[in-house]
């Protein structure tokens, strides 16, 4: 079995996931990345039964990884898209030619095509996901010169239960349009691999006549309440710091009103001021000193950045920290939670999450996530290789907080 040269080339391979492999069936850890590779190699061809797992790993593996993934939020699920007779019958009359095959064993034409797709159902038969796998060819390399030929596939998720579309794309900035009789890259044909990606869950959506916000200025603002919500979600203040800022309840109220009563001023501010005073309070107890552990150890996720606009404050925000270091435990945090609190909305966050299994990734490499709003659609980008079960986590969290 020959690993195809796209998955090494554009890193859906990376060193963790390999090593992980060669460890579980106890083949001796080699020197570089191409050893890895020529060992999986070795191992497949040792039997059948060999060459099914590693084809199965490989297919779990492109849908992994350092993603791209873009979101819509979808309604009007009616009763026959829980019939997966009547799924699989308008598959087949939109895209009658599927061939049924993977990504491993297709070959790729310049134009997308479904290659392969999946019904999933529940205990009641009843369906909860579709799967779809579409793929085509693109030239990659610098503009002005002459390009390479690679496969990109797209992968889209229709999640009924949840309500929504997702799409799984590789982060390529180098990727452009195939022209079979003309591999020189013009800026022109430079591809977005989101929006790519989205067409195809555009194409998905129509098909099976779901109902979507696509409104830019409405579906902004609904993924930023969105996003504030999960920033509320992964950043409350722990049970220590709670006390200690309620241990001080008096202190701060005598404070404010002396300010107010010794300066006169205009009592209508002084819920604004006790917020300030109890977030002044709440900042010096977090920042001070080596109290870390305590922003992360009791959450699957803690924030590193922040970037909000306050339209009516006339303010932007955009905060971030080490990606070690939780955000909240640093003055730029404080500095912003007001005006953040005060809109409810959040433009980009980025998180660390943590992982499901971090056997094989260094405490160097944790796994960063960025969730934000491009166009009329939201996304996630995973910095690093997310293995499936830690992709669900993020998802998740979007779903629970839609």
């Amino acid at each position: 079995m020959k690993i195809p040269e796209f998955l090494n080339r554009d890193d859906y391979l990376q060193n963790p996931i390999m090593r992980r492999f060669l460890k579980e069936h106890k083949i001796d850890f080699v020197e570089n990345r191409a050893d890895y590779i020529k060992a999986i190699e070795e191992y497949a061809a040792q039997s059948d039964e060999a060459e099914r797992e590693t084809r199965e790993w490989l297919l779990k593996v492109v849908k992994e990884g350092s993603k791209e993934i873009c979101y819509r939020k979808i309604h009007g699920i009616g009763e026959w898209h829980r019939d997966p007779v009547l799924v699989e019958a308008k598959i087949k009359e939109i895209y009658p030619n599927c061939p049924m095959r993977n990504i491993l064993s297709y070959r790729n034409t310049g134009e997308r095509t479904l290659i392969e797709y999946k019904i999933i159902t529940n205990e009641e038969d009843e369906v909860s996901k579709i799967e779809f796998t579409f793929s085509k060819l693109f030239l990659y390399g610098e503009a002005g010169k002459m390009g390479d030929v690679t496969i990109f596939p797209v992968f889209v998720e229709v999640y009924l239960d949840e309500g929504f579309v997702i799409s799984r794309g590789k982060a390529k900035s180098t990727l452009y349009q195939y022209d079979e009789n003309n591999h020189m890259l013009f800026g022109d044909y430079k591809v977005d691999t989101m929006d790519y990606a989205m067409s195809a869950v555009n194409k998905i959506i129509d098909m099976f006549e779901f109902e979507a916000e696509t409104n830019p200025k409405r579906l902004k603002n609904e993924n930023s309440q969105m996003l504030y919500r999960i920033y509320e979600k992964y950043s409350f203040t722990p049970a220590d710091v709670v006390e200690k800022v309620e241990s001080q309840d008096d202190v701060v109220h005598g404070f404010v009103d002396q300010i107010f009563s010794n300066l006169q001023l205009d009592v209508r501010n002084k819920g604004k001021a006790l917020l300030d005073a109890k977030i002044f309070v709440e900042k010096f107890i977090s920042i001070n000193g080596n109290n870390e552990d305590i922003f992360k150890e009791d959450r699957p996720a803690y924030l590193i950045k922040v970037s909000a606009d306050d339209e009516i404050e006339l303010t932007k925000i955009d905060t971030t920290s080490d990606k070690k270091v939780p955000l909240q435990c640093t003055e730029a945090f404080f500095d912003s939670k007001k005006s953040v609190v005060k809109s409810k909305k959040c433009k980009r966050l980025n998180l660390i999450f943590k992982r499901t299994d971090e056997t094989y990734f260094s405490k160097n490499n944790p796994l960063v996530v960025q969730l934000g709003t491009h166009k009329n659609y939201g996304y996630v980008k995973t910095m690093q290789y997310a293995e499936e079960a830690d992709i669900q986590n993020v998802l998740q969290a979007i779903f629970d907080n839609y």
